[in-house]
């Protein structure tokens, strides 16, 4: 059958293009023709949940990215040097988009037999994006005769922080899917309360897919340490004083190379270019990984040999539930204090893999029995 995926495919990041990635495969070799549409964002739906919308900016500082912050005036220079590395990752992501998605945007206007929306926090209605609130997210999609999810996620919304009128349009959109599957406990309770079904509870794409092959065909990049730890963030998302003295004087200790990949934080000088099958090459080769997003601690999990993780405001709800899914609730520290602690607690990748098996049939069979004519 031809089905089109409704995702985040265009976020500049690691994550939403390797979990796009990940789930066309999937279903590829389901025997499916598999295509990508946008989102279209839809001002009516909007206005219902502009008195809701939360902004979580202020973690990667007031400003922007590349603002002139006080704090952080005296990575000026280094400033100025990221914001071109920055433009060539950005470059790089649009290559993967060509070369390996094959995004077209001509299939926006086409017709599939199925749409499956999802993974990502396409369900995060209640935060800033530049799309907003859109019910074609929750099934409004006009190029698809029938609609199911896959690995969806609220992300910081709950079913309790919606507008009436929000709660309304999505219980409507919602009959128009057939069969629901999130990633999340959270998620599992917005689509609970919304439509009295239990959804399927599966994992994240880049967590059921196999990526072997894709790694063995990538070579490490010539310019990386001998001996490296990876600060995997959104943009400058760590720039407190006390985390960037943790975290420096940590590795000064180790004798590690402290890099970032992509999205810099003002204060490494060593920001990395690279495709996303090179980024997990990185993970796996990594003394150390220090994240706070959910695909950075999906990517340590499955590759990096040790690797602390901490929540943020905007991530709490899913951080918290993967990591207890995954039994790497260990690694979840609650400080850039705790570096120490995490890096000496050994990952137990047998467990993880035996999650991930049992998981990976979940999701196959998930999608084989929704996927029908």
């Amino acid at each position: 059958m031809r089905i089109c995926i409704l995702s985040m495919q265009n976020v500049q990041n690691f994550g939403s293009l390797l979990q796009s990635y990940s789930l066309k495969k999937i279903l590829e070799t389901l025997g499916h023709t598999v295509s990508f549409i946008d989102i279209e964002p839809n001002a009516e739906d909007n206005l219902l949940a502009q008195e809701n919308v939360e902004d979580y900016s202020h973690e990667c500082g007031v400003g922007g990215v590349f603002a002139k912050l006080k704090k952080i005036d005296k990575y000026a220079v280094n400033r100025l040097r990221i914001r071109k590395l920055a433009d060539e990752q950005d470059l790089a992501f649009n290559a993967f988009r060509k070369n390996v998605l094959k995004i077209d945007k001509g299939c926006n206007d086409e017709e599939f037999d199925y749409c499956v929306i999802g993974s990502d926090e396409v369900f995060n209605c209640n935060v800033a994006s530049s799309w907003g609130f859109t019910s074609q997210l929750f099934g409004n999609v006009r190029q698809a005769k029938r609609v199911i999810t896959y690995a969806a996620s609220c992300g910081s919304t709950t079913y309790a922080k919606l507008a009436d009128g929000v709660k309304e349009r999505i219980r409507e959109s919602f009959t128009k899917i057939s069969a629901f599957s999130v990633r999340d406990k959270n998620t599992e309770e917005f689509v609970y309360n919304l439509t009295q079904t239990k959804p399927n509870l599966n994992l994240d794409p880049t967590l059921v897919d196999v990526l072997d092959d894709e790694m063995n065909e990538t070579q490490l990049p010539m310019d990386l340490p001998e001996h490296y730890c990876v600060v995997y963030s959104y943009y400058n998302r760590i720039n407190s004083e006390e985390e960037i003295k943790n975290i420096t004087e940590f590795c000064k200790k180790m004798k590690w190379d402290i890099v970032t990949i992509g999205a810099p934080q003002m204060w490494i000088r060593n920001h990395l270019v690279l495709d996303p099958f090179q980024m997990l090459k990185v993970f796996q080769n990594a003394d150390f990984v220090i994240t706070d997003t959910f695909h950075g601690t999906i990517f340590s999990a499955k590759y990096a040999k040790r690797f602390a993780t901490i929540t943020r405001a905007s991530n709490r709800n899913k951080m918290t539930d993967l990591v207890e899914r995954l039994k790497v609730k260990a690694h979840l520290i609650s400080s850039m204090r705790e570096l120490e602690q995490a890096y000496y607690c050994e990952k137990d990748q047998s467990a993880i893999d035996e999650v991930i098996g049992k998981e990976r049939e979940k999701a196959l069979l998930y999608l084989k029995e929704n996927l029908r004519v």
